[in-house]
Formats: structure tokens, C-alpha cells, sequence
């Protein structure tokens, strides 16, 4: 399924009337690449040597947040399921006191397997649940090649180590519900950590190392030869360093 004209269309006709409600609205973007030693998705891996590249835009509208993203990565890896990813994500957040809440679409494209092309609404709800600490919890619901969940809950604190250094630490866990070719069940489980540093106002470079644990009912790697799925959990752990430039 390719992304369509039809579907390109779609999305910015969902978008065009919330970016026009302010004739004069102020926008804030960012630009980010990176490198990751392996493509971790959800637990499993889908190839090795990700390069990664995004662009993101964002206004408020009327107390909302109106945001776009659009992400590619290539894989340097021949038997990797993914050589070449462009994601595209539309969303809408707003603040309810202390929760911040956020509805978007998402649509996966794989130019060389584009019978995986799938899309996705998700609903992300966080808040501070003590001491700095954020909870999350995200819900994702593919209604195109799966119809089904996916579902996040994850904890996150950052600590301050001086004006230009933070250390971010995040754990949590993913669970599949009703998803087609998986076991209803939690399918992975992880910890994070990145130290943030900020040479400049608008850079951030931020080298990171990523430790996940799949469960043994899930496949803990894709490949081209085998795009259904092999292994039976285990563990994986993931380095990488992200730049990201804000405007």
C-alpha cells in the first residue's frame, strides 16, 4: 500500500484548517539525525546500523498543541526487514491541569516491502507522579494491517548535572491486545539512559544506550528472509547518539 495522493491529500486536509485558525501563529520546529547500532521496534529488532533523520513543525492553536513529524531511517544491513523507513505523524495536545494529553496518526511506509505499510491513531496521557518523576502511558491502535494494540507505560526522570548536562532515564514495558500474528501479553520490557548536552540554547546532542528484554512468546528479530519473525525473546541492547537542532 503506497502512500497515495489520496492520502497525502487527507492528512493535509486534516491539518490545513487547524494551522489556519491563527492567521499569524508562531511556529517551532526541530531538526534531528542520529545513529543507532540496531533498529529496535517494539522489543525486536528490524536491522542493523540505523540511520536516522526527522523533521518537526508546531504551533498552538487556541490552547492546543498542532504538530507534525516526519521521519526516515535507513538500515545498513542486507538481510535487515527494514532498509529504508518514512513515517509521517500528525497530532493534537493539550494540557488538563497536570496531565498532558496528545491524539495523533501515524503512517508507516516501506519502500521495499509495501505490503507492511500499515497506519495508526494513538493517545498518549502523561503527568508527574512525584518528585520529578513522569509516568506515561500510550495506546496505539492499528486499524489498517493488524487492527489491533499496542499499549506503552513508562516512568521517566530527568536530573540535572549542570547547565548543559542532564541524564534522562526512562524504564518501562510494551504489551500486544488483539493484534493480528501475536500472543495477547506483555512483549517486552526496557530501561534507557541519555545524557543530554546543550552547547548551545538550540543544540542538543545526546548519546544513548537502550537495554531491552522481549518476552519468550514474541519474535525478538525481523529480517527480510524471514519477515514473519524469528527467535524467542531475549535480550538486546542498543547505542546510539541523536543531534537535534531547534528553530
Amino acid at each position: 500500500m503506497k502512500m497515495t495522493t489520496k492520502k497525502m491529500m487527507g492528512l493535509l486536509a486534516v491539518a490545513a484548517p487547524l494551522m489556519a485558525t491563527q492567521a499569524v501563529a508562531e511556529i517551532e520546529g526541530s531538526i534531528t539525525a542520529g545513529y543507532s547500532t540496531d533498529y529496535e521496534f517494539r522489543g525486536a529488532t528490524l536491522g542493523e546500523d540505523l540511520a536516522e533523520a526527522s523533521v518537526a513543525l508546531s504551533t498552538e492553536v487556541n490552547g492546543f498543541t498542532i504538530a507534525g513529524n516526519v521521519w526516515y531511517a535507513s538500515t545498513n544491513d542486507n538481510d535487515a526487514f527494514v532498509d529504508n523507513e518514512a513515517d509521517y505523524t500528525l497530532s493534537v495536545s493539550k494540557s488538563f491541569g497536570a496531565v498532558n494529553a496528545s491524539l495523533g496518526y501515524i503512517y508507516y511506509s516501506y519502500p521495499e516491502f509495501a505490503e507492511s505499510n500499515t497506519q495508526e491513531i494513538f493517545l498518549t496521557v502523561s503527568t508527574e507522579i512525584y518528585a520529578g518523576i513522569t509516568g506515561t502511558v500510550t495506546g496505539y491502535y492499528d486499524f489498517d494491517l493488524f487492527d489491533g494494540w499496542f499499549m506503552y507505560a513508562d516512568l521517566g526522570k530527568s536530573f540535572t548535572v549542570n547547565d548543559q548536562l542532564a541524564l534522562n532515564l526512562n524504564a518501562g514495558i510494551g504489551a500486544y491486545e488483539s493484534y493480528t500474528g501475536f500472543a495477547n501479553a506483555m512483549n517486552h520490557y526496557y530501561m534507557k539512559a541519555g545524557l543530554a548536552w546543550t552547547p548551545k540554547e538550540n543544540l542538543t546532542v545526546t548519546p544513548f544506550l537502550k537495554y531491552t528484554v522481549a518476552d519468550s512468546d514474541f519474535p525478538s528479530e525481523f529480517t527480510a528472509a524471514d519477515p514473519l519473525g524469528t527467535g524467542d525473546g531475549g535480550e538486546n541492547i542498543v547505542g546510539g547518539v541523536t543531534i537535534s537542532v531547534a528553530f
